[in-house]
């Protein structure tokens, strides 16, 4: 039982990781045991070296890596069958059990090989459904942000007409409400911040001041001088900015407002456009996918390094998502705020309650949870991407669609540059028919009414 149970893991490992259970020194060595099939030994090893993953200083060595037997091509597999048929046809000892059991490992690794394999992975394909899911939401939120923005343009259009004028001593600074009720609510709102960073900036500038008076040193006071310099400045540009938009009249004011939520609305309308667009890709993108995950043994051979690095950048990247998401459910176990009341006739009572930081914790666990979501999708997405155009690229002959385009393309060229010489050929006979009208009218006008041309 046992043997049969290792047999079947090297056969799996045979076929999953390109291993071989022999080298070619195993061979050298039945060789030297059984000079009869010397020949076919020959042909053996010889079938062992014919993948082009095989390098010329293994070959000069005369070693052979054993996940580089694989044939990678077509061709490569139509040379080793030739070898093997030659090593079978050069058997003399029949009995030569060794020899089998190699000749057979061989073929197997030709035959698979030659068959086509299934490499896709449901965890890219759960990556991708993931990120769909992810779009739509997307989506739902921004189709939410923007008719909300329409409603706030559509409420500002219907403003009634009203000075908005505001004096900068009566405009209010305490208890700033942001409001789109009308013009003047929503200006007093946007000057009164104006005046507030003005207000702030000269106290900055008082601050400054007062530090002048007790610098030391003369590096300290150039400092200090530059800052109340900036600060005047900042207070001069609040000021200048206040004036600017309480000049505005009632329609200026409201086109202006009107377009910086139209700008809103313009951002809100292309990232859906991109969404749907990301969305559409992935949808695309998993049948295309598996499709092009069908492939020959020797296509999956050849490109093995390949895939190496890509299996390598999913296993990092899922360990990060997977990271994230376990630091996401680890904040469940955040303690609670438990308070103990001791009333007066000695008995103990002991709550829960609410942690000011719970909110914060929250917000930190769908932050983690949301970026998991994200790395998991993004590089499934990316893997399935390099992966769908490799394999299309690979796996299929291009050459007769391009020498189809070529073809075209010169057909192409060569009727346009048919109609170039026609058209320039009747543009050159309607030339010569104006001149000659021109010289006719001409030899009419100065009283010759014979041609010109004779």
């Amino acid at each position: 039982m046992g043997f049969l149970k290792d047999k079947f893991k090297k056969r799996r490992e045979t076929h999953e990781n390109g291993y071989v259970s022999f080298t070619q020194d195993d061979l050298k060595e039945k060789m030297k045991a059984n000079p009869a099939n010397e020949k076919a030994y020959e042909f053996l090893d010889a079938a062992m070296c014919t993948s082009s993953h095989i390098t010329a200083i293994d070959e000069n060595n005369q070693t052979v890596n054993i996940d580089d037997v694989y044939p990678c091509s077509e061709a490569e597999c139509d040379e080793m069958d030739r070898l093997l048929d030659r090593a079978e046809a050069e058997v003399k000892d029949k009995n030569d059990q060794f020899f089998k059991e190699r000749y057979d490992e061989l073929r197997a690794i030709v035959k698979w090989s030659r068959e086509k394999h299934w490499t896709f992975k449901w965890s890219l394909i759960a990556g991708c459904i993931l990120s769909i899911f992810i779009m739509f939401y997307i989506s739902e939120q921004v189709a939410s942000d923007r008719q909300s923005i329409e409603a706030k343009v559509e409420g500002i259009k219907n403003w009634q007409k009203q000075d908005t004028t505001i004096a900068f001593a009566d405009c209010r600074t305490d208890s700033l409400v942001y409001s789109l009720a009308n013009a003047n609510a929503h200006k007093a709102y946007r000057l009164g911040y104006i005046k507030k960073n003005h207000e702030s900036a000269l106290e900055s500038v008082e601050e400054y001041k007062q530090r002048l008076d007790t610098a030391q040193s003369r590096e300290q006071k150039k400092a200090i001088k530059e800052q109340i310099k900036y600060y005047e400045d900042k207070a001069k540009e609040h000021l200048k900015n206040y004036e600017e938009i309480n000049d505005m009249k009632f329609k200026a004011y409201r086109k202006a407002v009107v377009k910086s939520y139209k700008d809103d609305l313009r951002a809100a309308r292309w990232l859906d456009r991109i969404v749907w667009l990301i969305c559409i890709y992935v949808i695309l993108l998993t049948p295309f996918y598996i499709y092009s995950s069908h492939q020959y043994g020797y296509y999956i051979t050849r490109y093995r390094a390949e895939s190496a690095r890509l299996d390598k950048l999913q296993k990092i990247g899922f360990a990060f998502a997977s990271f994230l998401l376990g630091a996401s459910l680890a904040l469940e176990f955040f303690p609670e705020t438990k308070v103990t009341t001791v009333y007066s006739s000695g008995r103990r009572e002991t709550h829960t309650e609410s942690n000011p930081l719970d909110i914060a914790i929250m917000i930190l666990k769908l932050c983690l949870l949301a970026a998991a979501a994200c790395v998991f999708s993004f590089v499934s997405i990316y893997i399935m991407s390099h992966v769908t155009i490799a394999a299309f690229k690979r796996n299929h002959d291009w050459s007769k669609v391009a020498a189809a385009t070529a073809a075209l393309t010169s057909k192409a060229t060569e009727v346009a540059g048919k109609a170039g010489a026609v058209a320039k050929q009747a543009a050159g006979k309607a030339i010569e028919a104006a001149n000659d009208k021109i010289q006719q009218q001409k030899a009419l006008k100065d009283g010759n009414p014979e041609d010109p041309k004779m």
